[in-house]
């Protein structure tokens, strides 16, 4: 995962767009002369013209650097989190004390949801 592999993705993603690096270049708002420079001189964009770049080429800077895209959490993932969080609250006396908290279902009724 080298400068090389961020620069041929953006290559190929030119490509595929039907575009050219001169617009794409433009688009984020770069020069093509500081681009070629980059490349050149072996050195990634900064983070902010990456993100811009990616943008241009609607893809993320996470795909440029590393060729994969990120995964976005399922449901059952974000429950879990969610249970997780409550837990360490009411461990820290933040929550589930008094009539503010009362649990009307069994946690494993609460939390069965899954994706359909």
């Amino acid at each position: 995962m080298g400068f090389l592999d961020f620069y041929g993705r953006v290559k190929s993603l030119v490509k595929t767009n039907k575009t050219t690096i001169e617009h794409i270049v433009g688009e984020a708002g770069l020069t093509l002369a500081s681009y070629n420079a980059y490349r050149r001189n072996k050195y990634l964009p900064r983070a902010d013209e990456a993100l811009l770049i990616a943008q241009a080429l609607g893809t993320t800077v996470e795909y440029l650097v590393s060729g994969s895209e990120p995964k976005s959490p399922t449901a059952e993932d974000t429950l879990k989190e969610i249970q997780a969080a409550m837990d360490r609250y009411r461990k820290a006396g933040k929550i589930g004390q008094g009539k503010d908290f009362q649990e009307k279902e069994p946690k494993s009724k609460i939390f069965a949801l899954r994706a359909s």
